[in-house]
């Protein structure tokens, strides 16, 4: 489990970087602890498409873009095959219980500290080994 923050808000999230973790999501999940979720991380911006095909429980997801930020927030509900886009290509999602991003007063425009500091990573590190 990975720990970051939203407006200084703590949670802990796992990880789907794979295809096959991405497929999969929250699939078959009967319960999501309070401040747990889902970060989908992709290697850059792109269209983002969910559904909640054999997902059962409701969730939100804050669709997030290259500089971190917010840049929209949907509810979703268990076992619906629509789908839910992003409105612009986007490099993360982050999957929490519904309703949780209003609990905690988290709007668009919000920053999730762990992929601004991804996307201020330089993108092209050389390393020269010397032997």
């Amino acid at each position: 489990m990975l720990p970051l923050t939203i407006n200084n808000v703590p949670i802990k999230v796992k990880m789907a970087r794979t295809g096959q973790e991405q497929q999969r999501g929250l699939m078959f999940v009967n319960s999501l602890p309070q401040d747990e979720g889902m970060l989908f991380c992709y290697p850059k911006p792109q269209p983002m498409s969910f559904w909640m095909k054999n997902v059962k429980i409701p969730l939100s997801i804050a669709f997030i873009n290259k500089n971190g930020k917010i840049i929209s927030i949907r509810d979703m509900s268990p076992g619906s095959l629509e789908s839910v886009k992003s409105p612009i290509p986007c490099r993360w999602a982050l999957e929490m219980n519904q309703g949780w991003f209003d609990k905690h007063g988290i709007k668009s425009g919000a920053t999730v500290d762990y992929c601004k500091k991804m996307a201020e990573k330089p993108k092209n590190i050389i390393i020269k080994i010397v032997k």
